[in-house]
């Protein structure tokens, strides 16, 4: 049987555009009647590209930000801590000055001197042989130093972030450095303590 004989199936008729967006609409409704069967949201309407662009966009923008509010929060610790350790080399630098202060005119500067007297290029004190400290300045978020030299070792510190004093936030030296020019005396380049004077024999350094 040749191909010009054989019998061709019949040709569906094509649907109106009417009957389209008919059977469009019913297959629509019916997955929505599935999806809430299924507990499911409905389907999100169709966006066009710009929608997508808006969108792409707004994401960028919120990308952005969440890494500039990163880098400004490490940036924020970095300073934090940087000004923790200023402090801290501060706060150990008035007990070592506090201690040489004290070998020298034996005793610490009063409460009404205050750590000013560290500082001073004159001084009342026999024996004295300062300044023990460049300059007197605030700790590195502008408070003043805390001194109290109602026990030993003098009370010192810095009142730290929070400016409040008694909290975790409150740096302190080590109590050994306001004992450390008596243990190594070798910075005084033989000077006697004021309060060892007549008593002692300080021997003068000899170069080999």
């Amino acid at each position: 049987m040749s191909d010009v004989n054989r019998q061709q199936p019949p040709k569906k008729p094509i649907p109106s555009k009417r009957e389209r967006v008919r059977k469009i609409k019913a297959i629509q409704t019916e997955l929505e009647m599935k999806r809430r069967e299924l507990g499911l949201q409905a389907p999100s309407m169709r966006k066009g590209p710009v929608f997508y662009l808006v969108l792409m966009a707004v994401l960028a923008v919120l990308g952005l930000s969440v890494v500039k509010a990163t880098d400004s929060g490490k940036a924020a610790t970095r300073v934090r801590n940087a000004k923790i350790v200023q402090a801290e080399k501060s706060v150990g630098a008035f007990a070592e000055a506090l201690g040489r202060f004290k070998f020298h005119c034996g005793q610490y500067p009063t409460p009404e001197e205050g750590l000013e007297a560290l500082a001073l290029k004159q001084s009342r004190y026999e024996g004295w042989i300062g300044p023990y400290i460049k300059k007197m300045v605030p700790d590195p978020w502008k408070h003043a130093y805390v001194y109290e030299p109602t026990n030993e070792p003098p009370v010192v510190l810095s009142l730290g972030p929070d400016g409040v004093r008694g909290t975790p936030d409150d740096i302190v030296p080590n109590p050994a450095l306001f004992q450390k020019p008596f243990k190594d005396t070798t910075w005084t380049n033989d000077w006697a303590p004021y309060h060892l004077r007549g008593y002692i024999l300080v021997p003068s350094k000899t170069k080999k």
